[in-house]
């Protein structure tokens, strides 16, 4: 397995060859991983994993964006790209990054109907956005949501949803067997889990946060019922998440030790703010801290 840490689509091109490193994420996760190019002042954070038969090519915003991960998977012709970033910002670096593969982009899909996942999709126009008729209603039900959202950022950019076209199940992206399945009641009301079983690869989204603070309000039982089911995916080596870089299995535990840790404190602590400051001790080095401001709702 190979990581390359690049930056802009500059940086793929004119990047110094040779470069060693050892990304943070992954060092928690007690893998070691070589880098063939780095670059100064970072935006996003784009890491490259060649498995068999794919290349998970994986851009994840800086902390004051959440942290939010798009995944693009590379197959022998196509780009198949997984969210659209929050801000046109991080999403056009991510297009610019796709851009400079070379490859034509066959979809962007669409994991769940969060906000931060979807509002960047302009910056992916003219390319299928798909998704399950169960996560497009979601979409559908949540679009002032997104229309708020985009007057707080004074983003003018044309709201598209997605289509509600694609299905679950086994299939093939140019040879390259996929698994594509629906959790229910987890971190959000839908999401989508994409298996590639010979590569060793699942793309969870935000079923998993990576040394990342999750999204407070989801259904803990579920959620920590539907990461036991991963944890225990056989020939598993590598997890793509939503918030934070990709994980080896190991980390699934940790994001279950966080999901009972945060569960425990929604249920003890008197109020917000000490909820908040609970999770902020108990993890400090944690990204994503723009998710604890949602805890807020969890006491009114």
């Amino acid at each position: 397995m190979v990581m390359d840490n690049n930056l802009s689509r500059r940086s793929v091109i004119k990047a110094a060859m040779g470069a060693s490193v050892i990304s943070a994420g992954f060092a928690r996760s007690g893998v070691a991983a070589t880098s063939d190019t780095q670059v100064d002042n970072p935006k996003g954070l784009i890491s490259v994993y060649r498995l068999n038969g794919l290349t998970l090519h994986s851009y994840m915003a800086p902390s004051s964006h959440a942290a939010v991960t798009t995944q693009i998977i590379e197959t022998s012709n196509h780009l198949h790209i997984i969210d659209a970033q929050f801000g046109q910002q991080m999403a056009n670096e991510a297009r610019h990054y796709a851009n400079s593969l070379g490859k034509p982009i066959a979809s962007v899909y669409l994991s769940h109907w969060h906000p931060d996942h979807v509002l960047g999709i302009s910056q992916f126009s003219g390319i299928p956005f798909l998704t399950t008729p169960d996560i497009a209603d979601d979409c559908e039900k949540h679009k002032g949501t997104y229309v708020n959202r985009k007057q707080q950022f004074k983003d003018d950019t044309p709201l598209t949803l997605p289509v509600g076209e694609l299905p679950i199940g086994e299939g093939s992206w140019d040879g390259v067997p996929v698994i594509i399945a629906q959790v229910d009641n987890c971190e959000s009301e839908h999401a989508l889990t994409f298996h590639f079983p010979e590569a060793g690869l699942m793309i969870v989204q935000d079923l998993m946060f990576n040394n990342a603070h999750a999204f407070p309000m989801g259904n803990h039982p579920n959620w920590i019922e539907k990461l036991e089911s991963v944890r225990n995916t056989e020939a598993l080596r590598l997890l793509g998440c939503g918030h934070g870089l990709p994980a080896t299995p190991g980390a699934v535990s940790d994001s279950i030790a966080y999901l009972n840790f945060q569960k425990q404190v929604f249920g003890t602590a008197k109020d917000a703010e000490s909820a908040i400051a609970a999770l902020q001790t108990q993890f400090p080095s944690y990204e994503g801290q723009s998710a604890l401001r949602f805890v807020n709702a969890l006491y009114k």
